[in-house]
C-alpha cells in the first residue's frame, strides 16, 4: 500500500511517512522483478482467483487517496517494469492541487492502469449510518464507472475502517473485493472484503523493504473465499 511518490519530502512527520521518492519505488519495482515477483493490479488479482491461478511470488500493488505525483512518478516507473496497479480514488478530491485530475486518470486507464474506488469524501465509514455508506460507497463507484467506462473491481476503506453494515453494503455494490489498511489492529480477513494491505513506509530503503515483503509471506496463510 503507496500513497504518494514524489521527489520532495513532506515537512510533517504523518506525510513524511507515506511518501517514497520515485528512485525508492524504483528500486523496489527493480527489487520485486529480479527476485522473480510478479506486480500485479486488484483487478488482475479477482481475475486471477476467478480462474483458480497460483499467486505464487505474487504482489499487489495499490495506491491510495489520489495524490497528482501518483501520476507524474508512479505510472511511468510502472510502465518502465511492465507492472500492474490499483489506483483508489476519493471522488470529490479530483481536481483539486495536489490531487488527479479527471482527465489524468483518463489516461491512465489507456495505460491499463486499474482504477478503484474510495470513497467520495475521505470519511470513517464506521462511523456513518447506512444510508451515509451507501452515498460514499455506491456514488464514488457508479462516477467512476460512468467516466471511465470500465468495471471497477475493489473498494478501499478510509482509514481502513469499516463495520459489518459496510461488507453487507459493498457485496450488494457487486464489487468483487475489498481492502483496508495495516493488519496489527485487526483481526486477520475473514472474507475477500477485509483484505489487508503492507504499507509500505518513507524510511525504508529496499533491504528494509524486502525483509516487510518476507515477513508478510511467511507469516500469511490466507485463503480468499
Amino acid at each position: 500500500m503507496y500513497h504518494r511518490v514524489d521527489v520532495q519530502s513532506p515537512g510533517d512527520r504523518i506525510s513524511r511517512d507515506l511518501t517514497v521518492s520515485p528512485l525508492q519505488f524504483e528500486h523496489q519495482l527493480r527489487y520485486l522483478k529480479t527476485h522473480g515477483f510478479s506486480a500485479i493490479s486488484m483487478a488482475q488479482l479477482e481475475e486471477r482467483l476467478q480462474r483458480r491461478l497460483p499467486l505464487d511470488r505474487t504482489v499487489v500493488l495499490t495506491f491510495d487517496d489520489g495524490y497528482s505525483d501518483q501520476y507524474r512518478y508512479a505510472v511511468p516507473l510502472l510502465r518502465r517494469f511492465a507492472d500492474g496497479a490499483t489506483f483508489y480514488i476519493v471522488t470529490s478530491e479530483l481536481d483539486r492541487a495536489r490531487h488527479l485530475t479527471w482527465r489524468e486518470l483518463q489516461a491512465m486507464k489507456h495505460d491499463r492502469m486499474d482504477i478503484a474506488a474510495h470513497g467520495v469524501q475521505h470519511d470513517d465509514l464506521s462511523q456513518m449510518d447506512q444510508t451515509q455508506q451507501v452515498h460514499q460507497i455506491d456514488d464514488s463507484v457508479r462516477t467512476l464507472r460512468a467516466f471511465l467506462h470500465m468495471p471497477i473491481e475493489s473498494y478501499a476503506y478510509p482509514s481502513g475502517r469499516f463495520n459489518r453494515e459496510t461488507l453487507d453494503i459493498v457485496r450488494k455494490e457487486g464489487l468483487p473485493l475489498a481492502v483496508t489498511t495495516d493488519r496489527i489492529n485487526l483481526l486477520l480477513p475473514e472474507s475477500r472484503f477485509e483484505l489487508t494491505r503492507l504499507r509500505v513506509r518513507g524510511g525504508w530503503n529496499v533491504t528494509d523493504f524486502a525483509r516487510a515483503i518476507a515477513k508478510e509471506l511467511s507469516a500469511r496463510h490466507l485463503v480468499i473465499q
